[in-house]
């Protein structure tokens, strides 16, 4: 049973943010990533875009990011790692 199961790990974020996760899959893929790699980076950032989602303040601007990883700032990766 494989270890990376992408559907799984995208439940809950937004179509835009699903679309760049497996566009990156494919890129480590492509790179030769071993799978527990993969996992690890795809889950962080579902994790990320998950956070974004759940804790939406307008202080920080993450509507925006929630719904499109292109609108991510550095204040919204340290506020989800001092979580």
């Amino acid at each position: 049973m494989p270890l990376l199961d992408l559907d799984k790990i995208t439940t809950g974020v937004s179509k835009t943010w699903e679309g760049f996760l497996r566009d990156w899959d494919r890129s480590l893929r492509a790179g030769n990533y071993p799978e527990t790699t993969r996992y690890n980076y795809l889950l962080a950032a579902a994790q990320l875009a998950r956070y974004l989602n759940e804790n939406a303040t307008p202080d920080l601007e993450t509507e925006d990011a929630a719904e499109d990883p292109t609108e991510v700032t550095r204040a919204h990766v340290e506020a989800f790692q001092a979580g």
